[in-house]
């Protein structure tokens, strides 16, 4: 078992030097810059129609617990300049439209950088590329909603039991506690989807798109906050960059996000079961 693991992980590692996920990861970072802000836009503008509009705000606070400070300021700061979608009506609409494009641009980079984790050649069409992208950030958006509902429901009925049956304190904490593990799986099945419709190549999720997701779950997590406490405590990046420190900061945090993803389709496309098989049939 311990040459299988051996020769697995150096078959990764190869595959990650090889591959270039470094520049591969740089691209992805670009795009998700670029496409990051129309994703937040989008999801105030469909929260503000579902009458859940304090849900962004929710979301917001849930990344602030991972993502660097600079880049949670900068997100805010984007989402209050824009009147996009403050005048409604035909605005409303061209902007969401605009928008919604825009998301998916991130998507469809991402779509490319999986086929290259996986090593798939694309074989779909640009229209349906473009489409499954638009509908990967509806789908994306829906999955955030849902999510955000239960966090927020969870403390809700924690509230409602410490209310009126007096439940004790301790009892209420642990299950405050709990609506992080929900969190997380959320957060999977995110991972999951995405993991699962994007490649051009189709896996089964009990062999290969599985490890992946937990792979970028949990070092997205632990990255991301590492990351965070380091920028925020020590704070190099705005006396290196002045004014743009915080775009940098979104930049970095961007490529360590890429660079986990592609990792995560990497896993994906090469599992400890296809080895075994290999070497069965060698």
């Amino acid at each position: 078992m311990y040459e299988l693991i051996k020769e697995y992980l150096t078959n990764l590692i190869d595959s990650i030097i090889s591959e270039d996920f470094g520049n591969a990861a740089a691209e992805m970072a670009y795009m998700l810059a670029i496409g990051i802000f129309p994703f937040m836009l989008f999801l105030t503008a469909v929260f503000g129609w579902l009458g859940k509009k304090i849900f962004v705000t929710k979301i917001i606070a849930a990344l602030s617990t991972v993502a660097p400070k600079g880049v949670i300021e900068l997100i805010q700061m984007v989402l209050r300049e824009v009147t996009l979608f403050q005048n409604g009506g035909t605005v409303a609409i061209i902007g969401i439209i605009v928008t919604l494009f825009l998301a998916s641009n991130a998507i469809a980079v991402i779509i490319k950088g999986l086929n290259r984790a996986n090593k798939v050649k694309e074989t779909r069409t640009f229209l349906q590329t473009r489409l499954l992208s638009i509908v990967m950030v509806i789908l994306n958006a829906f999955l955030l909603f849902i999510s955000v509902n239960l966090i927020i429901f969870g403390k809700v009925i924690v509230n409602f039991l410490q209310f009126y049956i007096q439940l004790p304190d301790n009892i209420a904490q642990i299950m405050l506690i709990t609506r992080w593990p929900i969190a997380f799986l959320m957060l999977f099945l995110l991972a999951t989807v995405n993991y699962y419709v994007l490649p051009c190549k189709q896996f089964s999720i009990k062999r290969s798109v599985v490890p992946g997701s937990l792979f970028f779950c949990i070092f997205w997590l632990l990255g991301s906050w590492l990351f965070s406490l380091y920028v925020n405590e020590l704070g190099t990046y705005n006396k290196v960059y002045g004014t743009i420190g915080a775009f940098a900061i979104l930049m970095v945090w961007l490529y360590y996000t890429s660079v986990i993803m592609l990792i995560g389709g990497e896993i994906n496309g090469q599992t400890l079961d296809k080895l075994i098989e290999k070497r069965k049939s060698a």
